[in-house]
């Protein structure tokens, strides 16, 4: 929260299919200093299509949607241009669907709502529907419409009755989907850095229409007991439904997933992070708020926030590495700390020889470094300095002596950040502005690589004999920093 200068926060963790935390820090209202409590609700924000998506998939189940059919066998009159578009691309915003909000996240004309959505029908879809990813509120806009032409009732009341009071959500109901316009007690107010670079209050509201996209407030406690009724499968009738919601689209080529590497695939209310170690779901929502399961560790983790644009998404892993002790560890690691723990850490590099003759185990530099972080996070601080001293050893050219290296330590200022230079266990360690510490690795007396990035550093000393600056080698490119301190 300090880092990121949160005014406001309240947490939840499931471990174990049980409720084990929740907290609250900070402000819900900075104007007078109105603390963080149980009964404050925050903005959830695109949070709500994940309760949209639970409908629909309650209505897959009473055949009564399917998810292969075009929209406009529900909605005759949806424009022609949009007829190939299928109901699970609308729920994965692979559909195409031009938007009905421009980037001010206002509507696309000023005349208001039934004026946007005839203006909308009128635009050409952004690709062939099934061929990309595009995130836009028009599909849950559709999705709503959708909802209650099935069913021939009000979208806000089937989720009222069919979530919130299923699960006891009276807090969640009282709020509703009107947060910007409603009157809500106990809701925190809203911040941001991203309009002037200085804290503001967010301005701004959720057209009724994309009621089915945005809108919902909540608080941690209750969303907890909501995570725990859909993991468990309480809100369906098929045992395969939460599955199916949580499986991301398939694309009909890899054209947009190789132009964009680093988007996550998204199912239906949800983005899939695929990975091999410790996968996760997520619900996101304004940049403030967010739900993260941990299927395979059986972990859930809810974190809203007041302060758009502090993006919890990003660092809730940090959380969850908390209640995983071997969280982000590979196969290879896990084999090696096993080892460890029985023949103690202090024979790291023989049980590390061992097992890459015996079991023809090899260790990479970085995920060696992932153990010893994980141990510090876990009070484990000596455990972890036998692994930094292992890593060193293993990947190190050859031995420096310790005064050299002490020699170096300091603050590096380049021209567009710096470089802090640490001596630990006898290792030497970079950290640039606000990134985690990297180990170095000796090539010679004064120059050292990396392994996590492809790039080196080297020690300049002055006539006096004493360091002066330090030398980047990136991408072919030079960056001098001289010594401060």
């Amino acid at each position: 929260m300090d880092k990121r200068k949160i005014p406001g926060l309240q947490l939840a963790i499931i471990k174990d299919d049980k409720l084990i935390k929740t907290a609250n820090y900070g402000f819900a209202n900075l104007q007078d200093s109105i603390n963080v409590g149980d009964d404050t609700v925050f903005n959830l924000a695109s949070i709500t299509k994940a309760f949209t998506c639970i409908e629909v998939m309650r209505l897959v189940e009473q055949d009564k949607l399917n998810f292969s059919d075009p929209i406009s066998k529900y909605l005759p009159n949806f424009p022609k241009q949009w007829h190939s578009v299928t109901l699970h691309q609308i729920l994965t915003h692979t559909s195409g669907l031009p938007d009905v909000m421009n980037s001010h996240f206002k509507l696309i004309s000023s005349e208001g709502e039934e004026a946007s959505w005839q203006l909308l029908k009128h635009k050409p879809l952004y690709f062939t529907p099934g061929t990309e990813f595009r995130y836009n509120q028009a599909n849950y806009l559709v999705l709503g419409k959708v909802i209650e032409q099935v069913t021939g009732k009000s979208y806000a009341e089937l989720i009222k009755n069919h979530q919130f009071l299923k699960v006891s959500m009276p807090k969640t109901a009282a709020a509703g989907f009107a947060h910007f316009y409603n009157v809500n007690s106990n809701q925190a107010r809203d911040y941001t850095y991203n309009v002037t670079g200085n804290l503001t209050n967010v301005m701004k509201g959720f057209p009724s229409f994309i009621r089915a996209g945005v809108g919902l407030s909540s608080n941690a406690k209750e969303l907890a007991a909501w995570v725990l009724s859909l993991t468990k499968g309480d809100f369906f009738d098929q045992p395969t439904s939460l599955d199916t919601l949580w499986t991301p689209a398939k694309l009909s080529n890899d054209k947009w997933a190789e132009a964009n590497p680093n988007m996550h695939p998204y199912a239906m209310g949800w983005y899939v992070v695929e990975r091999p170690q410790n996968p996760k779901i997520i619900s996101a929502g304004g940049g403030q708020s967010a739900i993260v399961v941990y299927p395979e560790d059986n972990l859930s983790i809810i974190l809203l926030s007041n302060l758009a644009g502090s993006n919890p998404e990003r660092f809730i892993d940090d959380i969850a590495d908390y209640y995983i002790p071997e969280f982000g560890l590979t196969k290879n690691i896990k084999t090696l700390k096993t080892q460890l723990e029985l023949n103690g850490y202090e024979k790291a590099y023989s049980v590390t020889q061992k097992l890459s003759e015996q079991r023809q185990i090899t260790f990479d530099a970085n995920e060696l470094n992932k153990l010893a972080n994980s141990l510090i996070k876990h009070n484990e601080e000596k455990k972890a300095l036998e692994i930094i001293k292992l890593n060193n050893r293993l990947f190190s050219k050859l031995t420096v002596n310790n005064e050299t290296l002490k020699s170096y330590i300091g603050t590096y200022d380049l021209p567009e950040f710096s470089i802090d230079v640490k001596l630990i266990a006898g290792a030497l360690f970079i950290q640039v502005t606000g990134q985690e510490n990297l180990p170095v690795f000796a090539e010679s007396t004064n120059k050292f690589f990396l392994k996590v990035v492809d790039a080196q550093i080297s020690f300049h000393l002055d006539q006096t004999g004493n360091v002066k600056e330090l030398v980047l080698h990136q991408g072919g490119q030079e960056f001098v920093g001289n010594k401060v301190n």
